[in-house]
């Protein structure tokens, strides 16, 4: 007998901060249109298509003239990213009551200190935003909140914003998609000072952060498709999609991870370790024929190696891993035999891809078939998608915690700095002893004695 499994009623709120959250929100929207059967307006495609079941209501609101509106709070402290979007073809989509610009336009000047300040001035016209969406929704699961960790707007003012989002709903989930400025070559740069502040906030006021490092972002894309230099257009594609997969279980039916909450409870076992990396196969252009053939075991076996994360770790450059996995779940999506799911187990553990903690005493891995959008039809058999919690994420924080102390004993750029009113150096200093301590925790964590500790 065919099990029915219901789409919970749940909602998540999305913000949008700063150019690069609302680039990334811009084309996460463009692809739950797509998945819920829905036009460019909000109203659905087919006359018929409520008889589908699908939770639109976990991301979209229905106005009284029945077209779905996101849940979404787009901020922005200069206005021409939301300017596009809200000339885009994809306007009327978007409520006009939910767009917070700043009066001045004249944004953060890439400096986390204006940003968070003019964030003091600010922040109580966005909340006012975010407590209407709250209450209109049936029952309120969990924010989403997209920003750079690098620039202004996106690290200043949504530091200030993760605070009181967090002191305003101490008990709601907020899952953040954090964009890591390239660290090869970082466009922004004091780009070590906004990271360093605006880490201490993510580890304070997000129940998980899914960590994407522009450089490993790039360089994913562009060896998947061939491309000597991935563009924005594919990035943003590729984040987009991950993040509709991560609520694939949400938004269709489906037996587990019904809540937002229980896909976080199960990848953050412990608290303190919240950054969660991704990764996703096949990536392919959407406007090139795909030919290739996808199988479950092909699909683990790819998003199973360091390469295919999200991240540029050391010991994925290295090819040194000292590291180990906490907790990992792959959601697998298409046309498969549920007993294709064992026999990817067993190939795992038997190639030894999985690197457990000394004290663990079962596989941190999550195997799922997950539902797809009954509105499009797939461009592959088996596409699948890992968030794994993984403690060689520590190296990208080590990283910009060591660039942090090379600018500050040099005193480099602190003028720009000191030069905002209420804004303390001591701040920095503070969250740079918080990054210590993170790294502290990650290294205890490999240790037999951990377990006891906890």
């Amino acid at each position: 007998m065919k099990r029915i499994y219901r789409v919970m009623s749940n909602a998540i709120i999305s913000l949008h901060v700063g150019q690069c959250g609302n680039q990334i929100g811009h084309t996460f929207w463009k692809t739950l249109v797509e998945e819920h059967g829905l036009n460019v307006d909000g109203t659905a495609k087919d006359e018929n298509s409520h008889s589908i079941v699908d939770g639109k209501h976990v991301f979209f609101n229905q106005a009284d003239d029945d077209h779905y509106v996101p849940r979404s709070i787009l901020v922005d402290l200069e206005p021409r990213v939301i300017n596009g979007i809200l000339s885009s073809e994809y306007s009327r989509l978007f409520s006009k009551e939910n767009v917070f610009l700043s009066e001045t336009g004249g944004g953060a000047g890439n400096n986390w200190a204006s940003g968070f300040m003019q964030g003091n001035e600010v922040f109580e016209s966005i909340i006012d935003m975010v407590d209407r969406e709250a209450e209109l929704a049936p029952a309120l699961d969990g924010f989403n909140f997209t920003h750079s960790v690098s620039g202004g707007t996106g690290s200043g003012l949504g530091s200030r914003l993760l605070e009181k989002l967090r002191d305003r709903y101490p008990k709601t989930i907020i899952q953040s998609y954090s964009v890591f400025s390239d660290q090869d070559a970082p466009d922004v740069v004091v780009q070590p000072y906004n990271s360093i502040l605006t880490l201490q906030r993510l580890m304070e006021c997000t129940n998980s952060v899914v960590v994407l490092d522009n450089t490993a972002l790039n360089r994913v894309v562009a060896d998947r498709l061939g491309l000597p230099q991935a563009s924005f257009e594919h990035v943003n594609k590729l984040v987009a999609r991950i993040m509709s997969a991560t609520t694939a279980t949400i938004r269709f039916p489906s037996a587990l991870y019904t809540r937002l909450q229980h896909l976080v409870c199960m990848l953050v076992p412990f608290p303190p370790l919240r950054f969660i990396q991704t990764a996703f196969s096949p990536i392919a252009d959407p406007k090139r024929e795909f030919v290739s053939k996808t199988t479950v075991k092909d699909i683990m076996r790819t998003i199973m190696q360091p390469s295919s994360m999200m991240v540029s770790t050391r010991s994925s450059r290295s090819g040194l891993d000292k590291s180990c996995l906490l907790q990992a779940v792959a959601m697998l999506q298409g046309e498969f035999d549920d007993r294709d799911i064992p026999a990817a187990y067993e190939f795992i553990h038997e190639r030894r891809l999985i690197k457990q903690p000394p004290w663990a005493m079962a596989s941190p891995l999550h195997i799922h078939k997950a539902p797809l959008s009954p509105f499009i039809k797939p461009t592959y058999k088996v596409s699948g998608m890992l968030m794994a919690n993984h403690t060689n994420v520590a190296s990208l924080f080590a990283d910009t915690l060591a660039k942090y102390e090379k600018f500050r004993s040099k005193r480099a750029f602190l003028d720009r700095f000191e030069r905002e009113e209420g804004f303390s150096i001591d701040l920095m200093q503070e969250a740079a002893d918080k990054t210590k301590d993170l790294l502290d925790l990650y290294k205890e964590i490999n240790s037999e004695a951990f377990f006891g500790r906890v």
